[in-house]
This record gives structure tokens, C-alpha cells and sequence, in this order.
């Protein structure tokens, strides 16, 4: 009875046993698909990754071309900016020039009739009463009026004077008389000879200075 019992209980352990070895066998042919798998993954990736390798190379090199450009783009227009910037100091050079040679001309021709227009004026200072009432005298008086008028359009007009005190830039004293009113002192009395200045936007440019005699 004992040896029945342990023929039952072995052959039940080789049941165990087989049922154990086939469940390991079944296991082991399961890992060896799964790997079979993931070996056939990894391949077809790496092939992938072999056929997109030239396009990701493109596109690398089409950055890199994007950026060069980009830097191009980006010191040309800086470079434009500068050429701008010297070349609009240019034009305003050169326009300056331009109008200055302009403004040297016409005084320069001023210069010329300023002594016609002197003799105009100490013309008409020396008329006698009787000759300002005649027709010379307003031919005398209209031509130098017209002149100054003249000059004004040029941005040139005469130096005022007379009652002020002399300015070193504008009057140039010739004589100095003495005189008793202390109101009058170190005031111009007479103009010996008119000036001239040359005044546009700020700039000031004198032509001739007033020859003026003052009181001292």
C-alpha cells in the first residue's frame, strides 16, 4: 500500500515536472519571438533612420544657409544705414557750400556798389532846402531807396547807429567829440559812413562796419 502511494506521488511530481518543462519551453519560445520582434524594430529603424540621414543633412545645410543669408541680409542693411547716413551729410555739405558760394557772390558784388550807395545817401544829407524840394532830389532819394530795398531781399540791410552806444563788432568810431550832456556820453552822433550786415536765420555776417563819430 506504502509503495502504490509513493508510485502515485511520483508519478504525480513527473506530471509536475513535464507540465513545468513545457510552460519553460512555451516561455523560452515567447522571449524568443519578442526578441525576434524587437530585433526586426531596431533594424527597420536603423533603416529609417538611414533613408531620412540625407534629409536631415539638407536640412541642416539649408539652416545653415538661412542663417548665412540672414547675417548677409542683417549687414547689408546696416551697411545701407551707414551709406545713408554719409551720404545725407554729404548733400547737406554739400548744399551748404552751394548756398554759401551763393551768399559769398552776392556780397561780393554788394561790396562793389556799396560805395555808389554811400554817395546816394551823403547826397541827399547835403541837399539844401531848396534842392530837396526839386525833382533831384526825389530822383536821388527814390534810386537809394530802391537800393536799400534791394539789398534787403539779399538778407542785407544798414547798420542802425545813431543814439546807441558803439559796438566793436558793428561800429568802428573815427572821432570822439566832447559834449556836456552826460545822457549823450559815449553815444553815436553821426554815421561818417554807413555799414552794412548780412543776417539770415542765425548767421550774422558783417558786410562793413558803421564809420560813426561819438560823443564823449
Amino acid at each position: 500500500m506504502a509503495e502504490e502511494k509513493n508510485q502515485k506521488t511520483n508519478k504525480n511530481s513527473e506530471e509536475e515536472l513535464n507540465k513545468t518543462v513545457e510552460e519553460s519551453t512555451v516561455d523560452d519560445d515567447f522571449l524568443k519571438d519578442e526578441l525576434e520582434e524587437l530585433q526586426q524594430a531596431e533594424d527597420e529603424a536603423k533603416e529609417a533612420q538611414a533613408d531620412f540621414a540625407p534629409l536631415l543633412n539638407k536640412i541642416k545645410e539649408l539652416e545653415s544657409q538661412l542663417q548665412e543669408k540672414d547675417e548677409i541680409a542683417k549687414n547689408s542693411q546696416i551697411n545701407y544705414l551707414h551709406l545713408k547716413a554719409d551720404f545725407d551729410i554729404l548733400q547737406r555739405q554739400t548744399q551748404q557750400k552751394i548756398d554759401n558760394a551763393e551768399r559769398d557772390a552776392e556780397i561780393k558784388v554788394v561790396k562793389e556798389l556799396l560805395p555808389f550807395v554811400e554817395n546816394l545817401r551823403k547826397s541827399l544829407l547835403n541837399l539844401t532846402e531848396e534842392q530837396q524840394s526839386s525833382s533831384l532830389w526825389e530822383w536821388i532819394r527814390m534810386m537809394y531807396d530802391n537800393f536799400i530795398k534791394s539789398l534787403e531781399k539779399l538778407h542785407i540791410k544798414p547798420i542802425e547807429a545813431l543814439g546807441l552806444e558803439p559796438d566793436a563788432q558793428f561800429h568802428e568810431p573815427v572821432s570822439v567829440q566832447a559834449v556836456e550832456d552826460e545822457n549823450l556820453k559815449w553815444k553815436i552822433i553821426q554815421e561818417f559812413q554807413q555799414g552794412f550786415v548780412y543776417e539770415k536765420d542765425d548767421e550774422v555776417i558783417v558786410i562793413s562796419p558803421s564809420r560813426v563819430i561819438v560823443w564823449s
